[in-house]
């Protein structure tokens, strides 16, 4: 018999964890069970899996609507049978423990993107509501810490990474760069991240442009992401006078054909879970140079090594990285297989969503 799983998202939008839900789904409807989306707001997760024929319903997950949406909730999930509330935010993972009143036959299970610490009073509701949770997802040994220094019961917190599905054999492809205006031979830097402060773009910047004077070697930085700070960061690009070293080439859907024509993937955020977009750059074999977040230095420099992890805030240092991996042919190299290696052996999507269905048990 189908297991009957809710997911729960507030933005049903474009962003990592959206694509965690996506492959989810996906995932698990294949293999024969019975998934649902609930969201607040829509967008293009919301219109995918709609489109696919995925049964969706909009809920109010604001602070004010709490109770009433909780209400709502239980009176779906009794009138479908729902098994598996999987939320994928505080919001949402409150709202499904609140509807745990008006109908307790779910399991509630939380899945934590983020390493936030919460302050007072969302400690304070997590002692309350999460002894009722079946199971918290963490994606990284971070993110688990922080789970339980917000109040979660630590024998329910389990660690899950992401995951990708492995391309069989990652072959370059250059064909996007002539859309970009890129030349073949520029060195291509990019980063899927979008415009919002903890992506750290600004940063990136400062090293973009620390870069510019330690090479005459032609290269170009694509940031690929909309957001709310795009206007900020092209006006600082401009003041840095690196916009001819600096693409912004907005939203993109075809991220799989950016990294593919790309030569070095970077991730400049100042906090972060669990990058999906490092991930995917992995996959594409491309090494990397990123922040020394804690999971970020694991995808890097965790045996086997694929990249190099800098401090963030040391722009100099981050483009000395850069410049190593674009100068040091065998290195670059070895990092590449690495990438390649690490995703089939410890990152393969297959296994992140195993682990997880087991977690609904």
């Amino acid at each position: 018999m189908a297991t009957k799983i809710l997911f729960l998202i507030n933005y049903a939008g474009n962003g990592g964890s959206e694509k965690y839900v996506d492959d989810l789904v996906r995932i698990f409807t294949a293999q024969g069970e019975d998934c649902r989306l609930c969201y607040n707001v829509p967008g293009a997760l919301s219109e995918r899996l709609e489109a696919r024929g995925v049964p969706a319903f909009r809920l109010d997950f604001s602070r004010r609507a709490a109770l009433a949406s909780a209400r709502k909730l239980a009176g779906y999930c009794r009138e479908n049978g729902i098994d598996v509330l999987h939320a994928q935010y505080p919001a949402e993972n409150v709202v499904a423990l609140l509807s745990l009143r008006h109908y307790p036959a779910p399991k509630v299970v939380f899945t934590n993107h983020l390493t936030l610490r919460a302050g007072r009073l969302w400690r304070m509701i997590n002692r309350a509501l999460t002894p009722k949770l079946h199971r918290a997802i963490a994606v990284c040994a971070e993110g688990r810490r922080v789970l339980i220094e917000n109040g979660f019961p630590p024998e329910k917190v389990v660690v899950i990474p992401n995951g990708v599905e492995p391309d069989e054999y990652p072959v370059k492809d250059l064909s996007v760069r002539p859309e970009l205006g890129l030349g073949e031979r520029e060195f291509m830097v990019t980063t899927l991240a979008r415009c919002v402060p903890e992506k750290g773009l600004g940063f990136l910047l400062d090293a973009v442009s620390k870069l510019r004077g330690m090479t005459d070697r032609p290269f170009r930085c694509v940031v690929c992401g909309d957001g709310p700070l795009l206007p900020e960061l092209k006006e600082k690009a401009a003041r840095l006078g690196i916009d001819d070293r600096v693409l912004f080439a907005g939203y993109r859907s075809d991220g799989g054909r950016i990294l593919r024509a790309a030569d070095l993937y970077v991730n400049s955020s100042s906090s972060e879970a669990m990058s999906f977009g490092l991930l995917e750059a992995m996959n594409a074999a491309l090494p990397l140079v990123v922040t020394a977040l804690e999971t970020n230095r694991e995808l890097a420099e965790g045996g086997p090594a694929c990249g190099i992890a800098v401090e963030y805030g040391d722009a100099e240092g981050f483009a000395k990285a850069v410049l190593r991996l674009m100068e040091d042919e065998a290195l670059y190299r070895e990092y590449s297989a690495n990438a390649r290696r690490k995703v089939l052996e410890v990152y393969d999507l297959s296994k992140l969503a195993g682990d997880v269905y087991r977690a609904y048990q």
